[in-house]
């Protein structure tokens, strides 16, 4: 979360000098690319900082393999939304899978239950939102090409 605290000091001068209407346009457009690229990236199965994810476990040793990666459905934007706040747009997910997704983006334990039984599973963390080098500079350049087109 450090990046975001430097891209807000280091942007925030810029950004008042512009009016209300024109800053929620420059940040729908700009959401609207960083959530493509995040989904780029969980199609890919990378955390921000380019390593792969952890591979699922075998589940009760069966044979074979799961053929599916995940977060295939998460990554759509039926279930990652851009929400407009007054200082600016989140990105984040759905209410129905953002427990799911905050399970996985920190590492949490979740409880499971299988055949009348429950268990507590710790699932590795794979970090689904976050922002990339790539992601930053985008950011940066938009704000200062919108700066610079006014």
């Amino acid at each position: 979360m450090a990046e975001l605290e430097y891209l807000s000091e280091h942007l925030n001068a810029l950004l008042v000098s512009i009016n209300d209407a024109a800053r929620r346009k420059i940040a729908m457009v700009i959401a609207r690319k960083i959530r493509a690229s995040q989904s780029q990236r969980i199609t890919r199965q990378q955390n921000p900082d380019g390593s792969a994810y952890i591979p699922r476990k075998n589940l009760r040793k069966r044979k074979g393999q799961i053929k599916k990666k995940m977060f295939m459905k998460l990554k759509t934007t039926r279930f990652m939304k851009i929400e407009n706040i007054p200082n600016g747009v989140t990105i984040g997910f759905d209410q129905r899978v953002s427990r799911l997704a905050r399970i996985h983006q920190d590492g949490l334990i979740d409880n499971l239950k299988y055949n009348g039984r429950s268990f507590k599973v710790r699932y590795a963390q794979r970090q689904l939102l976050g922002f990339t080098e790539a992601e930053i500079e985008v950011i940066e350049n938009d704000v200062l090409n919108f700066i610079d087109s006014k």
